[in-house]
């Protein structure tokens, strides 16, 4: 009376790629490049704000006398574009920099693997492991340094821009 059925759960994308004779990737195996990817996936639109907003506000006269003194459109980026937009490029780096030498979430979730520790991994585990102080001051002195340096860079090019101006 009563018909009992064998429901089969739909094949995965491992069996998928075995059928097609395609290797599996596994993405969350500890691969430094998983990291990167989300890392940059994650922080591309900070990157993308400032360096559209510079880019709009050139002016596009500029471009044009570029092509019209013959340059190509290669050159009239290095000579033009590249120029105009490094202030956002600099605002870009910074705002990028800044959250992601702290970020150690991404590198736990994604992967665990001593072979892709951040530094924000290292303070992490120095600041839970006990005794280890100076380890971890030390390293927030590092990062701090790295952090410091392009922030000086970018905030005496604004100075020289606006005092030309």
């Amino acid at each position: 009376m009563f018909a009992t059925s064998v429901v089969r759960d739909a094949p995965d994308r491992a069996d998928v790629l075995r059928a097609v004779h395609l290797p599996g990737v596994q993405w969350l195996s500890g691969r430094p490049y998983t990291v990167i990817l989300a890392l940059v996936y994650g922080y591309i639109p900070y990157m993308i704000l400032p360096l559209f907003g510079f880019l709009d506000r050139i002016d596009a006269s500029l471009l044009e006398s570029g092509r019209d003194l013959g340059g190509s459109p290669l050159s009239t980026f290095w000579r033009v574009t590249l120029p105009l937009s490094k202030p956002g490029i600099l605002a870009g780096v910074i705002i990028v920099s800044l959250p992601m030498f702290g970020d150690y979430y991404t590198n736990n979730l994604l992967s665990g693997s001593p072979r892709t520790t951040m530094i924000g991994n290292l303070i992490d585990e120095a600041y839970s492991t006990t005794g280890q102080g100076g380890e971890m001051a030390s390293l927030v002195i590092i990062l701090m340094v790295l952090l410091i340096v392009p922030m000086l860079y970018y905030l005496r090019s604004t100075r020289r821009t606006a005092e030309a101006t």
